[in-house]
């Protein structure tokens, strides 16, 4: 295991921190860590009895692409994640979930970033309105799970956490056992 030495925060922004972190190997060599420290994310799987799932369909700057993903949002700083969970949902969706629980917790990037997503499911919600960022452009839309599973097998859903999500409830869904 690598021994921490030293720190030197070297961006500190809205939404991350980079922090250069210099650690001491089982070798007993000496390395440098770049580690973007992010506070986390929720995201939300909706999906009903009769197999639709509810993506978000927006554009990703980082990428310039329109991409589909599970309706989700970054954690506040020490913010439960259901909290945010279900704030995310109604906010980007419209939509009030009247159930969710707990999938999984996944680790997108764990070479170089500390960010952890909590995945939710919600299969009951009542309507509500969308409550939008002012930067936030967002269409919600219902698709049926075997087009979902389509769009991931061609490359059309790209998004880790939406695959993730996806393949974590079909797993427990079914019952898979590994």
């Amino acid at each position: 295991m690598e021994k921490f030495l030293k720190r030197e925060v070297i961006y500190d922004g809205k939404i991350l921190r980079l922090d250069l972190d210099q650690v001491e190997c089982d070798n007993g060599k000496l390395a440098y860590r770049e580690i973007v420290r992010h506070n986390g994310g929720a995201a939300i799987l909706c999906i009903t009895t009769d197999n639709k799932v509810l993506l978000i369909k927006q554009f990703r700057y980082a990428y310039n692409e329109v991409l589909y993903e599970i309706p989700a949002g970054k954690l506040e700083k020490s913010e439960d994640p259901f909290t945010a969970a279900i704030r995310e949902f109604e906010e980007e969706t419209g939509k009030r979930a009247l159930d969710m629980s707990y999938l999984t917790t996944i680790y997108p990037t764990c070479g170089y970033s500390s960010e952890k997503i909590y995945l939710y499911l919600v299969t009951k919600y009542e309507a509500s309105q969308q409550h939008l960022d002012e930067d936030e452009d967002v269409e919600p839309i219902w698709m049926d799970l075997s087009s979902v599973l389509e769009m991931i097998q061609n490359g059309t859903i790209k998004d880790a956490k939406t695959i993730c999500a996806i393949q974590t409830y079909l797993i427990q869904k079914n019952k898979i056992q590994l």
